[in-house]
Parts: C-alpha cells; structure tokens; sequence
C-alpha cells in the first residue's frame, strides 16, 4: 500500500517537461530501475484500462510518469469520483511507492471559475453559467456590453488549470454570433498533411493567451514540388524546399494525436505564411501554459504580447489575411485528446 500523496517532494526533483524532452542517451544501455519503471507504468495503464468508467472517459486524459517507482498524475478528469476511481486502480498494482497527484479536477475548476466571476455577477448585475470538460471552460449567460463578456474570459484564463475558455456570453440586443470552431490542440512531433499529399511535423503551437486556446501551429514542411515552392528572394536566392511555415487552425479538417489533416493544399501558399521570428515572443517566465504543453512548446503571436498577461485581450482576426475566403466545413472533427 502506497500513502495517498507523496510527502515533501522537491519539485526540482521531478519536471513532468523534463521527462518529456527527447532522451540524448539513446543507445546506452537501459538501467534495471527504468525498466522497473517502464513495467509499472504499463501496468498503472492497464489497470486503467480494466475500468469501464476510466476507459470511457478520463484515461487518455491521464499523462502518467514513473520514477523510481512513484507515480506522478498530470491532466484533467471530471469528478472527485473519478479520482478515487483513479487511485483504486492504481492501488492494485504492486510495487507502486507512492504517487503524486496532480490531476486537475472539472468540478472544482468549475467551482473556482465560478466563484472568482461572482464579483463581475455583483457588480454588472448579470449571472454567467460556468462548464468545465477536462480542463476547458465553457462560459455562458447574457451581459449588457462587451467589455463585460471581455472581463468575463480574462477573469476565467487567469486560472492557470485552465486549459482553454471558449466564451459564450451574448450581450443583450445582439444577434447569436457566429460558431465558434472547435478546441484543438495539435500534438508536437505528430505528421500533419496537406490536400495533395505534401506532409510536416508540427513543432510548435501559437496561443492565443486571451483565451488559452492554440491559433495556430508551426510546421517544418519539405514541399514536394520544387518549382512551386522554388520561387526568388528579395536578394535573388531562391527559397528551399524544406521551410518551417504558420498554419492556421481554420486549416484544419481533422486531428487526432498522431496526425492531422488539412482541408488545403500546399500550393496554396495564400492560406498559411512562412514562419517570421520577428512576428511571434515567448511567455513570460512566469505564464502556465495550457496542458499538456511545456512552455518551449508556445510561442504568442507579437500583437497579442502585453506587459501584464492577466489583462491581454482576446485576439480576432489574427490570422484573417492568410486565411481569407478558407473554407470551413461545418462540422469539424474535435482533438482525440478531449474524448470527443
């Protein structure tokens, strides 16, 4: 039997960004530890699995490591239950010295996003209705401006369990406003194709910090048809066929945490940009990036960039020149990783 949280863990001890860098020591020979470690979390996931409820679910929300036999838990589940769920699961897998748990909550995020709105409630007179589905808020109800569902979403992402805010608040008189495209978040390293085949690997993802949500992504994509891509420099040199480029999430037809696909080709260079270093920033050291990125995972694009993250507006049209007259199906297929 393991106690039910590990007491008086350095946190310079375990970094789930650094257990998740690629290892520079592949090819050594592998430690009779880690290979204890790499047992136990097949089997912690197995007895995941084994639960209906878990299968259903919460477990491929569950980011699991192992270290020299302690179980640290990362991600985002629904309910209280769930978690007794969790740790009755993994309670019947031996070996296991203990286990930190980090897992965020639904009903609790709700319950905070909730009660940190109440001040808004009380001073503009209104009522929002707060839903939470694995660490993404959902927020609702009617308000007499805009500047009202504005603070709305910047008092619900200064919440750093937030995953993403997607704002419903209608201001009285308005007219519904348009559907809001789905939650997405792609995974780095996954392959991603375009309409003719041409394909890249995601390497980063562009967050919008007014509302936590991926706008975009960088892709390192070798094109396939040089004379197409081959096309003069200012300085007279012509572009390689290998460049890292911006994709809109507007792109996107479908994504799973392996792969995606695009709803464009790569020829049509109008509805994505190359990557410009000048355009995008890293977070302040201090910002928490939405799960399950790390921070060298999240750039912001330069416009979005204030001095105080908590009072950053949401952007619109950020990626509107390159994304002019895209298509959007009507219905979009949401990230696996959300269990829809």
């Amino acid at each position: 039997m393991f106690p039910a949280q590990v007491s008086r863990i350095n946190p310079d001890e375990f970094s789930r960004c650094e257990e998740l860098k690629p290892k520079t020591d592949q090819g050594k020979s592998i430690s009779p530890d880690q290979k204890t470690d790499a047992i136990l979390k097949e089997s912690i996931n197995h007895a995941l699995w084994k639960d209906d409820v878990l299968r259903a679910i919460e477990q491929y929300e569950i980011e699991i490591h192992v270290r020299n036999a302690v179980v640290y838990l990362n991600g985002h589940i629904v309910s209280t239950t769930s978690l007794k769920r969790v740790e009755t699961a993994i309670r019947t897998v031996p070996g296991v010295r203990g286990l930190q748990n980090n897992l965020v909550l639904d009903d609790k995020l709700t319950n905070d996003i909730a009660t940190s709105l109440a001040e808004l409630e009380h001073t503009y007179d209104c009522k929002f209705f707060t839903g939470a589905s694995h660490g993404v808020i959902s927020l609702n109800g009617i308000v007499r401006d805009e500047n009202v569902k504005l603070l709305a979403g910047r008092y619900a992402v200064s919440n750093p369990n937030v995953r993403g805010v997607i704002n419903h608040v209608r201001v009285s008189g308005d007219e519904a406003g348009l559907r809001d495209l789905p939650f997405l978040q792609p995974t780095l390293g996954a392959t991603i194709y375009f309409q003719d085949g041409v394909s890249g690997v995601i390497r980063q993802v562009i967050v919008d910090p007014g509302n936590r949500r991926v706008v975009a992504m960088t892709v390192w994509v070798r094109f396939a048809d040089q004379r197409q891509q081959l096309k003069p420099l200012n300085h007279g040199e012509a572009q390689s066929p290998e460049r890292l480029v911006v994709i809109p999430m507007e792109a996107i037809r479908y994504l799973t945490g392996a792969s995606g696909f695009l709803h464009i080709k790569s020829t049509e260079q109008e509805r994505y940009m190359d990557f410009d270093p000048a355009s995008f920033v890293m977070p302040r050291a201090d910002w928490t990036p939405p799960f399950p990125y790390c921070p060298a995972d999240v750039l912001f694009p330069c416009e979005d960039q204030m001095a105080d993250i908590e009072t950053a507006q949401p952007h619109e049209g950020l990626f509107e020149a390159v994304a002019e007259g895209a298509h959007i199906p009507e219905q979009l297929l949401v990230n696996d990783s959300l269990g829809g």
